[in-house]
């Protein structure tokens, strides 16, 4: 009898054991999940244009690298980011400018940026207009401007990026 006690002690102690730590591996997956780190992009792209019937060589070999975020938080009742990162990296050959479309029907212009010199990032963002609170979906399209004539664009590349606009 104690033995068949002891063995059904010994079976509740287990479960009880194996039931703890199911709830700490889900509480440990649940919290890396509520605090992901914000998503950084680096992209490149290439582009052979052809004008005239011949490839545009400094197109086809033009490359854009960004470490923007993908975030951007404003605070309810301001067209100003709390924390948008966007810049023209270090290692790329070209200066850029870059434009914020809001992504519904009519693609709504946001913001246009001046134009960023190589390594340059923008100090601070401001929307053409505050939007009500609540999240968005928007669309940053970068244009990489030739070296030696800056009307003339090699290449855009865009990013989504969602706009969340919150009570602080």
């Amino acid at each position: 009898m104690e033995n068949k006690e002891q063995n059904k002690t010994k079976g509740k102690k287990l479960i009880t054991a194996l039931l703890v730590l199911v709830i700490i591996v889900l509480g440990v997956v649940i919290y890396f999940l509520l605090h992901k780190p914000e998503e950084k992009a680096e992209r490149n792209i290439s582009e052979g244009l052809v004008v005239d019937g011949d490839l545009d060589e400094k197109a086809s070999k033009a490359r854009f690298t960004t470490d923007m975020n993908m975030i951007w938080t404003f605070p309810s009742g301001s067209a100003v980011s709390s924390n948008a990162q966007i810049g023209n990296s270090i290692s790329n050959m070209y200066e850029c400018y870059f434009e914020v479309y809001l992504d519904d029907e009519e693609q709504t212009l946001l913001y246009s940026s001046p134009v960023l010199p190589v390594g340059k990032r923008l100090d601070k963002l401001e929307l053409n207009q505050v939007l009500p609170d609540g999240a968005y979906d928007a669309l940053c399209t970068y244009h990489i401007l030739d070296d030696e004539d800056p009307d003339k664009e090699l290449g855009t590349v865009s990013f989504a990026v969602s706009l969340m606009v919150v009570k602080e």
